[in-house]
């Protein structure tokens, strides 16, 4: 029999892939003004095309793959989903036009539906119950390692190609951004899992309705955003996401109680949603029109924008998360509601970076507020899922993050950045879009301070575990 991998090298492998999701998905972040130039777009189209064109695919098949992942091979489905996103990622390179690039982001949305909550319900069983804020941190703050590798490696090859008539810079960076995605697919396709992390398949069957559901909505919305214009596209989409949505909750609720009542039907898991949905709209709009902003309103080069505010982005969101997870496993310890007070502060600290950042008249300057938005946002990253996983029992972990990932990213990625995008059209100015946006915190501080005072009130069943 073959030997099984140790976990340790499995838990690398999940995060090399976690970085090449966010590698794909943020890519466009540092591409948008040579897109926006070479395609003749304008702000709310560049705010689709990151956000709402991937976001309402991904959340609406991201329902079906979260039970899939509770119930088959969570490594299989971790390796075929990065097939998909790596080479619709790549595909983006040939589109002629708007509605072709928006094609090639819902593939990667397909891809990244059918990888994440596996990756993540994974990624769980192998650290334990003992050090998951820890490891969560680790394992999201692999997210802002893809985000800084995107905005670096996209500058330099946009900078590079500047002067080339053969290939326009954003088209061959996107065909370099998915290749680290089929080598991980490649090299973990190799590993053989331990049989009690294997599983044997769940034996009561996923309701082929609700798939079939699900498969036509996220075609549907994928229709409406190729052919209607992003006013009326996004809001539409948005609509729909939210009404499937809620049929599948329904839907969850009558035919396996069980996940809905570990999920939805307490009190900290909804208080949990709503925070860092709301979280995530202005985390979301920040971290991709924070780069535009700066080379419009300090005239810099996508090169240097790419490679400082990128090294930024990996440097000290993966710091923050190192700090946050840490922290919040140590306040973990003397109080329920630790982890959530951890991201509390993180959240405040944050919303003062981004008013700091659009607030300042040289770049300099900006780049040290920027900095802090990057260690904020990483003191809550991690931490974020480390709670989540608390509240739901492991049985139940693949749903939960479906769950999860529908509504942060209906609302924090399919309508953040689309809305900043859209109000900068307005306002003629993306620093006043992206203050406007900030006031959503409020929500996001509100949501967490209830989510605390439901834990408190949660009595512990296990070592970090409220089962």
């Amino acid at each position: 029999m073959k030997k099984p991998t140790s976990h340790l090298i499995v838990f690398i492998g999940l995060c090399w892939l976690y970085v090449c999701i966010h590698l794909d998905r943020q890519i466009l972040g540092i591409l948008a003004e040579s897109v926006k130039s070479d395609l003749g777009l304008n702000d709310q189209q560049v705010g689709t095309l990151t956000g709402s064109a991937f976001s309402f695919v991904y959340a609406l098949l991201g329902l079906y793959f979260g039970r899939v992942a509770d119930r088959g091979d969570r490594l299989r489905l971790v390796v075929s989903g990065a097939w998909v996103w790596s080479l619709s990622t790549m595909a983006g390179a040939l589109a002629n036009g708007y509605p072709l690039l928006v094609a090639s982001r819902g593939g990667v949305a397909l891809g990244e539906a059918i990888a994440t909550a596996a990756a993540v319900s994974l990624m769980a069983e192998l650290a334990g119950d003992a050090h998951r804020g820890r490891a969560s941190s680790i394992f999201f703050s692999s997210a802002f390692v893809g985000a800084g590798m995107a905005a670096i490696l996209g500058g330099s090859v946009v900078e590079w190609l500047r002067a080339s008539d053969a290939v326009a810079g954003w088209r061959a960076a996107l065909v370099v951004a998915g290749i680290p995605g089929i080598v991980g697919a490649l090299a973990l396709r190799r590993i053989h899992l331990a049989t009690a992390l294997e599983r044997e398949p769940v034996q009561d069957p996923i309701d082929l309705k609700a798939a079939v559901g699900l498969g036509v909505a996220a075609l549907l919305v994928m229709g409406i955003q190729i052919l209607a214009p992003p006013i009326a596209a996004v809001p539409l989409s948005a609509g729909i996401a939210a009404l499937v949505g809620g049929w599948s909750i329904r839907n969850l609720a009558r035919v396996d109680a069980a996940s809905f009542d570990a999920t939805l039907g307490q009190p900290a898991f909804r208080w949990w949603l709503l925070a860092f949905g709301a979280l995530l709209f202005v985390d979301y709009a920040a971290v991709f029109w924070l780069l535009p902003y700066a080379q419009r309103r300090y005239s810099v080069s996508a090169a240097m924008a790419g490679g400082e505010l990128g090294g930024l982005l990996i440097v000290g969101g993966v710091l923050g998360c190192l700090v946050g997870g840490w922290w919040a496993d140590r306040w973990r310890r003397r109080r329920h509601a630790g982890r959530v007070w951890t991201a509390l502060i993180a959240v405040l600290c944050e919303g003062f970076a981004i008013s700091a950042a659009l607030c300042m008249p040289h770049y300099p300057q900006f780049v040290g507020a920027f900095a802090i938005f990057c260690l904020a946002s990483g003191g809550w990253t991690g931490v974020a899922a480390a709670i989540g996983l608390d509240i739901v029992p492991r049985q139940h972990r693949g749903i939960a993050t479906a769950l999860y990932f529908l509504v942060t990213t209906v609302v924090g990625l399919g309508l953040g950045p689309f809305t900043v995008g859209w109000m900068s059209d307005h306002l003629a100015s993306i620093g006043g879009a992206l203050a406007w946006s900030c006031t959503v915190l409020a929500v996001a501080v509100l949501g967490l301070w209830k989510l605390a005072f439901a834990m408190h009130q949660t009595p512990l069943k296990g070592p970090g575990v409220l089962d």
